[in-house]
């Protein structure tokens, strides 16, 4: 879904990112990601985890591109205008595909456990925070391997440990753990189909400048919604550190 957001593991039955139920809920409107957007690209500093993707997708250097969980389209628009590759994006959700095609990028609904594409269609297939909501990680792998090229490139993005977890302390939460596709299992998950994986750590800060947009952060979050009339009384402005990791792979 291209934009990264932060999910818990607590209490008795928590909210499972990869549930289908959840991801068509959060996804039928544009409205919290946009918000999850606007955070980490107007508050951020230091080192941004979307520019790393970028950079990553460039040294591919790719002529054809597949996003798969493909949200607003403003990643796959970027890659077409500024890289000139050729760019077809997925998504499970209809909305996020209207607003992807509303930007010029050829898209359509599909689940990348299942994806419409004859093998080796692609030189390079992006996976932006999206994996740990597919059902079936391995299932999804396999076919993002499939509709690559030999020797295409995958780019993978995910939260690393302890992101945002200065905000997470301060409502009385912890830090995102349990993912099914994470920091601490990318690699090895990669590495079960793909060769040449690399790790790339994005590491920053959000400023928050006041309580109130601590709330409307919180508040737009896929688990921790409930979580926002927690947000106390802080001393401004409130920074709280940034991780995410982009993993870089190769197809034999």
């Amino acid at each position: 879904m291209s934009s990264p957001d932060d999910a818990n593991e607590q209490g008795t039955r928590p909210l499972k990112l990869d549930s289908p139920l959840l991801v068509q809920w959060e996804y039928a409107s544009e409205e919290r990601l946009a918000v999850r957007n606007q955070t980490y690209r107007e508050l951020a500093e230091g080192t941004t985890a979307d520019e790393v993707v970028f950079e990553a997708v460039r040294a591919a250097g790719p002529d054809r591109l597949l996003e798969v969980g493909s949200g607003t389209g403003e990643l796959a628009e970027r890659i077409r205008e500024e890289l000139g590759a050729d760019v077809c994006a997925v998504d499970v959700s209809p909305r996020m595909v209207e607003l992807t095609l509303a930007r010029g990028v050829d898209a359509r609904v599909a689940d990348v456990q299942d994806l419409p594409f004859e093998d080796g269609s692609f030189d390079c297939v992006l996976a932006a925070w999206v994996l740990y909501h597919v059902p079936d990680v391995d299932r999804g792998l396999e076919e993002i391997a499939r509709v690559l090229k030999p020797g295409g490139r995958l780019v993978a993005a995910t939260m690393g440990v302890g992101n945002l977890t200065e905000l997470w302390e301060a409502i009385g939460d912890k830090s995102t753990r349990g993912l099914t596709f994470g920091a601490d299992n990318g690699e090895e998950i990669l590495r079960r189909r793909f060769t040449d994986v690399e790790r790339h750590d994005a590491k920053g800060t959000v400023v928050f400048p006041n309580r109130e947009a601590m709330r409307r952060f919180v508040a737009a979050t896929i688990t921790r919604a409930h979580l926002a009339d927690r947000v106390p009384a802080v001393v401004e402005p409130f920074r709280a550190r940034t991780s995410h990791v982009v993993f870089t792979a190769r197809k034999p």
